[in-house]
């Protein structure tokens, strides 16, 4: 019986916002850990990690030498307990070349580091799988080719897309071993993209042609778990913006079923950090300046990433202390306060007919700032300032 988990999207990296830049950094950490004791749990076999493991591809050595360490620790926690791991590369602005040569310096047993396409084997005690690896693509390489050179993008992506479906076809007609899975890092033409179809334009595609025969699909690179027949995308462990707020954040395990002559599947939820966003109107906004936040008092997840988008006419923003407001969510239990955006609907005014050309630039201001209701003493202090920039007494 083989059992296999499906991971992606892991993106180690600094400087997620949140309280410091270590903070988002340890909490994939956290969780990665705890992926590893779930994978020793459930007693797999085998660990597909179906690319971007890192953040960004242009970060300092020191930046980079923590996310490795933090990567070889997960592998190595996952090999010594006899799990072995194939990790095949993402998108090139994540994850660079470099890192991943530095993976495989490390030499670490029971880990395969696959950066180009290639086919592997797995073999179990009684029989193997052989796992075809489609890493993400670097569009680059190809239009630097003479047969693409000069092409405008969407035929080239229509060429990357042909080419991609000629490699998978050819490796599975060659595979040694039933089942054989497909794993790699490329959006599926029949995929819920979201939000993110938005930045895969002219991408390379994985057709319906491509996965033809293959008894399972693991892929990564669209940040929303989900399956449509074989094919599955594991998402993010842990959640990493606002776009994945409303997103489940795991990882799949697959298991090989002899009599039935397929996978079956489950997905395993993580205790990834939630994002919340919390929408108020003019009436929320009235009741927190009078009775202050009693309508957070307790947020329905623990220790949230939270946004405030608010939505009030401008006296009513004038009133209210954005300061008090993120203490207050501080206070209600926030990890960490992300934004706090208010959409003010501006008042029409018309313009002060006293403004014409004959009028000065600093009597000019002092108009429009008394039409505009600005306090007094902040309209001297603009006056004053207009002044010494326009060199007027």
């Amino acid at each position: 019986m083989l059992r296999l988990a499906h991971i992606a999207d892991i993106h180690w990296g600094l400087g997620y916002p949140g309280p410091n830049p270590q903070s988002r950094f340890d909490d994939i950490c956290r969780v990665m850990d705890w992926t590893a004791d779930r994978m020793i749990a459930e007693q797999v076999d085998l660990v597909l990690v179906a690319g971007d493991m890192f953040r960004k591809a242009d970060v300092s050595l020191e930046k980079a030498s923590k996310e490795i360490r933090a990567a070889v620790a997960w592998l190595r926690k996952l090999t010594a307990a006899g799990i072995e791991v194939i990790v095949i590369s993402g998108t090139p602005s994540h994850d660079p070349a470099s890192a991943y040569e530095l993976l495989k310096a490390f030499e670490l047993p029971g880990v395969r580091i696959v950066t180009e396409m290639d086919a592997l084997d797995y073999e179990t005690s009684e029989s193997g799988v052989s796992i075809v690896c489609m890493p993400g693509m670097d569009r680059s390489n190809f239009a630097n080719q003479d047969d693409y050179r000069g092409l405008p993008a969407h035929h080239i992506h229509q060429m990357m897309t042909d080419a991609i479906e000629d490699h998978c076809q050819a490796f599975f007609a060659e595979a040694n071993y039933t089942p054989t899975i497909l794993l790699g890092h490329l959006p599926y033409d029949l995929a819920d993209t979201g939000f993110e179809d938005v930045l895969m334009q002219n991408e390379a595609i994985l057709t319906q042609a491509a996965i033809q025969g293959y008894d399972l699909v693991c892929l990564g690179h669209i940040h929303r778990p989900q399956q449509n027949g074989t094919v599955f995308y594991s998402g993010s462990p842990e959640r990493l913006s606002f776009s994945d707020e409303k997103q489940g954040a795991g990882f799949w395990i697959h298991e090989w079923d002899e009599d039935a002559d397929k996978f079956v599947s489950k997905f395993i939820d993580t205790p990834a950090r939630q994002y919340l966003t919390i929408d108020l109107m003019s009436d929320d906004i009235r009741r927190f300046i009078t009775e202050g936040p009693l309508f957070w008092s307790k947020f329905p997840a623990t220790n949230p990433i939270v946004r405030v988008i608010y939505s009030c006419d401008e006296a009513l923003n004038k009133q209210l202390d954005r300061r008090v407001l993120e203490q207050s969510l501080y206070a209600a239990g926030a990890f960490f306060v992300a934004e706090i955006r208010g959409e003010i609907a501006r008042a029409d005014r018309m313009r002060d007919s006293g403004v014409t050309e004959q009028v000065g630039p600093v009597e000019a201001v002092r108009k429009w700032a008394a039409n505009q209701e600005i306090p007094a003493a902040e309209i001297d202090e603009l006056a004053a300032m207009t002044g010494q920039l326009m060199g007027v007494q």
